[in-house]
């Protein structure tokens, strides 16, 4: 009988010790699939939406607003001649500007079921260039987009659920215009966006830029622009270097305007990873066990082949090849489930609304979390688990085989 035939009859021999066992392995497979691909998905979807709701693929600063624009300061601005400067670099690039204020919303019970306030963030936009780099305009829920000229505004639908507003509601705006002066206007709603987006839903107010810089004296001036590109990488921070070139504003590419965000992503895709290798660590010490018990049953079948002439790595090689079926049977069954499960995943996804709702966790999601593909993951885990399940199988034998042939039979 050769070896691979006498391990895999072992295997069956303990049916139950080693079914327990394979199911360690599959759960960590299947865990293993499910947890990379929610992770990246969600991840994807976040740089995804970030780009099309937040930060395009650059922005330009005047320069000193980069470091404090967590504040919203009224302190820097990309003046007139620098906007025609930019304008004219990008000539054949989809860029629009923005000018961005903290405010306070106000609403009375002339509308709304009570009266109070909320603070939000104001976003005074062109109407026409904004809906060439943001997706914005096209997720109106209810009424219209801004046009040129309109004196109203279009708030996120997050921020119109909690103070119960509807399309035709007069809101009260307060807020700092240049010069730190306060100014306080009337605005009806025009319109009510939903997003993929919570940063947008939750408390985003959008005005018209011709009738904010009316109201805030900013003199043509404003805070940002944000343009859309194809490029990455060198590409990307090259083209944005020769949009600001001849003007006093600074580039910075979308993942360092979003660091934050970024950093975020990244540190809980490592905590997935933590996690994972928790559970092979579970899988292997199960492994370990199955061995050591069936090296420890096993003393007299073990102590004949040795005195039958066969060697020490033979026996250890037979311990192997069963520590491999079992990771087989596991990892097979694993992958089998996992890409069940993850092709629901993929297509339906898990509805995590109420969370995103109610929480900033940092992703920028707004309810179902779908999964992806990543076949490489796969294959990593599954090399991973088969690895595993050999290489542990290793140590248990080790005992029992420095015992000589006579004093294991005795035993």
């Amino acid at each position: 009988m050769n070896g691979f035939k006498m391990s895999m009859l072992n295997i069956f021999r303990y049916r139950k010790r080693s079914m327990i066992t394979a199911s360690a392995i599959a759960f960590g497979v299947l865990f293993s699939i499910i947890m990379e691909g929610i992770l990246i998905g969600s991840n994807t979807d976040t740089e995804r939406n970030l780009r099309d709701y937040e930060t395009g693929e650059g922005k330009l600063y005047a320069s000193g607003y980069f470091k404090e624009r967590s504040m919203l300061p009224l302190d820097f601005f990309i003046e007139r001649k620098d906007r025609d400067a930019i304008e004219t670099n990008a000539k054949d690039i989809p860029i629009t500007s923005r000018t961005n204020l903290s405010s306070e919303l106000y609403f009375n019970e002339d509308f709304f079921p009570v009266a109070g306030s909320v603070t939000s963030v104001l976003t005074a936009v062109d109407p026409a260039k904004d809906a060439r780099v943001f997706r914005t305009a096209l997720k109106v829920d209810s009424g219209r987009w801004l046009k040129a000229g309109d004196t109203g505004v279009v708030i996120g639908s997050w921020l119109a659920e909690d103070i119960g507003a509807k399309i035709g509601y007069v809101v009260t705006v307060e807020c700092r215009g240049r010069g730190s002066f306060y100014q306080t206007f009337d605005a009806e709603i025009i319109g009510i966006v939903k997003t993929d987006d919570p940063v947008v839903n939750r408390n985003s107010v959008f005005i018209d830029q011709v009738y904010a810089d009316s109201l805030l004296a900013l003199g043509g001036a404003v805070t940002e622009y944000t343009f859309r590109s194809s490029e990455s990488g060198a590409r990307l921070d090259a083209l944005g270097a020769k949009i600001a070139d001849g003007t006093g504003v600074e580039f910075y590419n979308w993942k360092k305007v979003a660091e934050e965000v970024m950093k975020l992503l990244n540190g809980k895709q490592s905590n997935g990873g933590i996690f994972l290798f928790f559970i092979f660590i579970i899988a292997a010490v199960g492994i370990t066990n199955t061995m050591l018990m069936a090296v420890m049953e096993r003393k007299s079948e073990l102590g004949m082949l040795r005195a039958l002439g066969f060697d020490k790595a033979y026996i250890r090689t037979l311990f192997l090849m069963e520590g491999f079926g079992i990771g087989l049977l596991g990892t097979a069954a694993g992958l089998i489930l996992g890409c069940a499960v993850n092709l629901f995943l993929v297509r339906y996804g898990i509805d995590f609304s109420g969370l995103f709702r109610d929480l900033d966790i940092g992703y920028r999601l707004t309810g179902v979390i779908r999964s992806t593909w990543d076949f490489k993951s796969i294959m990593q885990t599954a090399i991973g688990a088969l690895v595993i399940s050999t290489v542990v199988a290793w140590f248990p034998s080790g005992k029992i085989l420095k015992d000589e042939v006579a004093d294991i039979l005795r035993k």
